[in-house]
């Protein structure tokens, strides 16, 4: 392996040798399969739907909601910002990751001489299992084959956007792992908090003045749009120029990260040395309480984690700006719970029970009720879910387009109380059959291995989306009944469930099982 190519296969065909079941293989191969069909049909429905008749003032309502409007004016008008929530998300996805995705945890590949190269090209390998960035290349993908209209067809715009995507993928990973060397030192931890101040006033800035639909005008994302449109008009010189721009991003992009990922991995972390891990702590009062004694150890285990404490920050900032940012309309308001529940659930909801770590073996052998140790993650689950929900419905509302009425605030609350339940049941009935060992210290650490992540997110993200389509149509409706059904189907779904978790978890066999895994792998 001396070549970063070649350890970039052997490192994928560990990997997948290490997936044990042919049933879980099969099921990887057609989720990857069903990826890349989706994009296609996706392509080939955008650019084969029939354009039908423009708009005019003699038009009905009627006919505006009909599906034979020419709405490819409209659709274009949205790409630039589109692109601009993707530029976005490539920036925060690395921070957040600590630099870049893992296929194996460093500490199991310290004896193999890995080069830096191959766990940058592996990170942006893995960049489609993040649900978010699939389905924002999805809706860009879908967008412009049906918005980008000309006599050379699909082909060159989606040229130009693969262009835009694999640029904005590079540089993002670049600017990740630049953050992740600065604050491996007390000054850059204070440089990096000052910076997200800056942009956190900006934002607002922008907010209160309504300087955005201006900035948005002058966006490079705009340039790539009309290269786009050039591509599809089949003028050479009109995209050719972008299309080079983009491509020399990518590769300084690619060259930089690198570069910066050598640098980060080299710089010695002064954690320790400012007693950020060794300073000396106060002895805690004693709890008489079994559960809330386990409910402190857990907060603290959350608390304690680098990269469970950079997601809360994530969950609490990002999706929240954007609400306010965007001002969105009630029937949007009601989709945003149940997005932001699933991916919070993925901070470590679907392996709860790796918060013990090795100490789970200690854990269960107290004197106490083994239930209260489930209780107890659910209920730190069902904090940062029902916290992170109950952040972006206050920001969104308080910057809606409109003032709600009683059936919009009963689809907002529905969704947020519905789809956080069947997330932490989801969640802690994953823990408990499906566990995996998880440090949870190191910056990059996820709760279960990347193949299981990417399952566990398609696997939330469906059913709250579509949940969350159903509050949201629901919101244009006249009555009650669809939203208040719906939570009360929901909320049943999530006690059965929970009923059925607490059950096995009560099983001797099965609770052996569950601590030996996170305990010890």
């Amino acid at each position: 392996m001396s070549r970063g190519g070649g350890q970039v296969g052997a490192l994928l065909a560990l990997r997948w040798q290490m997936v044990r079941s042919g049933r879980l293989r099969a099921v990887l191969g057609l989720a990857a399969l069903a990826a890349l069909a989706l994009i296609a049909l996706a392509v080939v429905s955008g650019s084969t739907a029939p354009l039908g008749r423009e708009t005019g003032d003699s038009l009905s309502a009627s006919d505006l909601l009909g599906s034979d409007i020419d709405r490819t004016g409209e659709i274009a008008v949205l790409i630039p910002s589109a692109m601009l929530a993707f530029v976005l998300l490539c920036v925060i996805a690395p921070i957040v990751a600590g630099g870049g995705t893992e296929l194996i945890p460093d500490s199991q590949l310290v004896a193999f001489p890995v080069q830096v190269r191959t766990l940058v090209r592996l990170s942006l390998v893995l960049s489609p299992l993040n649900v978010t960035w699939y389905l924002q290349v999805l809706l860009l993908s879908a967008a412009t084959a049906y918005a980008v209209r000309g006599p050379g067809g699909p082909g060159l715009p989606l040229v130009v956007l693969l262009s835009f995507l694999a640029a904005c993928t590079t540089v993002g990973q670049c600017v990740g792992w630049l953050l992740v060397g600065l604050r491996r030192s007390r000054r850059g931890r204070l440089a990096t908090w000052l910076l997200l101040g800056a942009v956190v006033g900006a934002a607002l800035w922008v907010v209160v003045n309504d300087r955005a639909p201006e900035l948005l005008d002058r966006s490079p994302t705009v340039r790539v749009l009309a290269a786009q449109l050039s591509a599809a008009q089949l003028k050479h010189e009109g995209y050719a120029y972008v299309v080079a721009v983009l491509l020399a991003a990518t590769a300084v992009g690619y060259a930089g990260t690198v570069a910066a990922a050598s640098w980060a991995l080299r710089r010695p972390g002064d954690t320790g040395a400012d007693g950020a891990l060794s300073r000396p702590l106060p002895r805690r009062r004693v709890i008489d309480d079994d559960l809330r004694s386990l409910l402190a150890i857990d907060r603290a285990s959350v608390w304690r984690s680098p990269p469970l404490r950079r997601g809360l920050l994530v969950l609490a900032v990002l999706p929240v700006t954007a609400a306010v940012v965007a001002s969105l309309p009630w029937s949007s308001i009601a989709l945003l719970p149940p997005l932001v529940s699933s991916g919070a659930a993925l901070l470590f909801g679907v392996n709860a029970l790796s918060l013990d770590g090795s100490g789970a073996m200690w854990v269960a052998t107290l004197p106490q009720d083994p239930l209260l140790v489930l209780r107890s993650k659910a209920r730190v689950v069902t904090e940062v879910i029902g916290g992170a929900v109950l952040i972006v419905l206050i920001g969104s509302a308080a910057r809606a387009s409109s003032r709600p009425d009683l059936l919009d605030l009963t689809c907002a609350v529905g969704a947020s109380l519905g789809c956080t339940a069947v997330v932490v049941a989801t969640c802690l009935r994953l823990s408990v059959t499906k566990p995996h060992r998880a440090e949870l210290r190191g910056p990059r650490d996820t709760p279960a291995p990347p193949g299981s992540m990417a399952l566990y997110s398609v696997r939330l993200a469906t059913v709250t989306t579509l949940c969350g389509l159903v509050f949201s149509v629901a919101t244009y409706g006249s009555s009650l009944v669809v939203p208040l059904l719906m939570t009360t189907v929901l909320l049943c779904s999530a006690a059965v469930s929970w009923a059925r978790t607490k059950r096995l978890w009560q099983q001797p066999e099965t609770r052996a099982r569950v601590i030996a895994t996170v305990s010890s792998g």
